[in-house]
């Protein structure tokens, strides 16, 4: 498997306070970006991701380790030449049109002034903002600022998109926006990897993931293997039936009274038909079937009580097991 990032063994600390001590920010990461993923990157706000994303940006060196870039040093020149990056809260002067943006970005990229006015309606076609290259971007809506972002991540053509939370602070048509626009580029051939805090926004869209808990990595590799580790629970409403008639259903986890019906949650997958065969017994009427997936809040959570183990014992996917999950 060919890989655009790699990350080995990295740590990096940081010298804070009045006495100047060192704190340990990641610990010991390590995980690889395949070539031509969508790969999401998840943690919650503080747990290292815009870290780590300034050394694969190679505005850092870790303290320990190495962090390359289709197998250059990620600080060097070759490095940065193939990487797109959008920082979390990146600033733009307002007064600029998405034009002149594009322009001033492409010169700091090393274009030449015809490959800049060549690649500006390329890049505006392909991030659905042609409409507005002459509008000033204190015009913009926040959504339209995160897709000139990406443009300027674009402009250079890089075959690598390095994106810090490229949804926060979007209402949901803007999210779906940027989910759809990240779609479109991963189909155009650009490997992305974008951090986020918002598990469903990575589930919708990445086909690789890791997960990363004050500073350690808990696991990486496809996303299958990610969510075949929670505990999956299936929520069933139906009608039709009475109280007494249910005790007979043992699946149920709980199971609820609702406005014309009940609501029952069953854990797992193997009790979902048995307690659907049971209920249709009995003459109940199925509304939905649907399964529910732990929050991200709720992992977390359920993380700390267990002292911060990984998903389960020998989880983290390594190399090898990516490579065997793949095929």
């Amino acid at each position: 498997m060919n890989f655009a990032l790699e990350v080995d063994s990295v740590d990096q600390s940081f010298r804070t306070g009045f006495w100047m001590r060192p704190v340990r920010v990641l610990n010991e990461v390590s995980l690889r970006v395949p070539l031509g993923s969508i790969f999401g990157f998840v943690g919650s706000n503080g747990a290292g991701k815009t870290t780590l994303i300034h050394l694969l940006a190679g505005l850092r060196h870790p303290t320990a380790g190495k962090v390359q870039v289709f197998g250059f040093e990620a600080s060097s020149i070759e490095a940065r030449l193939r990487i797109g990056y959008l920082p979390e809260r990146p600033y733009f002067h307002e007064h600029l049109t998405g034009n002149q943006l594009l322009k001033y970005y492409g010169a700091l990229s090393g274009l030449a002034p015809k490959k800049i006015l060549d690649r500006i309606p390329i890049v505006l076609e392909s991030v659905g903002m042609t409409h507005a290259r002459d509008r000033e971007l204190r015009h913009y809506s926040k959504g339209m600022l995160q897709r000139i972002g990406i443009a300027q991540a674009l402009i250079h053509n890089p075959p690598v998109l390095i994106l810090d939370e490229p949804m926060s602070g979007l209402d949901p048509l803007g999210r779906r926006e940027v989910r759809e626009l990240l779609l479109r580029l991963s189909s155009e051939g650009h490997t992305i990897f974008f951090s986020s805090h918002i598990l469903s926004d990575v589930e919708e869209i990445c086909d690789q993931i890791a997960l990363i808990h004050q500073g350690k990595i808990l696991g990486f590799g496809p996303i299958g293997k990610f969510l075949s580790v929670h505990s999956l629970e299936t929520e069933i409403i139906f009608q039709g039936i009475d109280e007494s008639q249910m005790s007979g259903v043992m699946e149920f986890k709980t199971c609820n009274k609702i406005p014309g019906g009940f609501k029952g949650l069953v854990m797992g997958q193997e009790g979902v038909g048995q307690a659907l065969s049971q209920l249709i017994g009995k003459g109940a009427k199925i509304r939905s079937v649907m399964p529910v997936r732990v929050s991200l809040e709720h992992y977390f959570e359920k993380v700390n009580l267990q002292d911060q183990k990984p998903w389960v014992e020998g989880s983290v996917i390594s190399n090898d097991q990516a490579n065997r999950n793949e095929a």
